[in-house]
């Protein structure tokens, strides 16, 4: 997966979600490229939901070192 590949899954929901979210996981997609790290639709959708409350960022920082390794 590349950088492009998770920006085009975010624009998916580009219309759905707020601007400064939107512009938060930009942001999070590049600084995660920059280690090598691109994100795929989940870890997109755990981001969303974490921006509207739904999950805490503990959980999300728990998730994503499960996912690659990092625990």
């Amino acid at each position: 997966m590349k950088k492009a590949k998770s920006i085009a899954i975010l624009d998916r929901y580009k219309n759905k979600i707020p601007k400064e979210l939107y512009e938060q996981i930009l942001w999070v997609i590049g600084n995660q490229a920059i280690e090598d790290m691109f994100l795929d639709e989940e870890d997109i959708k755990a981001l969303i939901a974490q921006g509207r409350g739904e999950v805490t960022a503990d959980e999300l920082v728990s998730r994503f070192k499960k996912k690659w390794g990092a625990v």
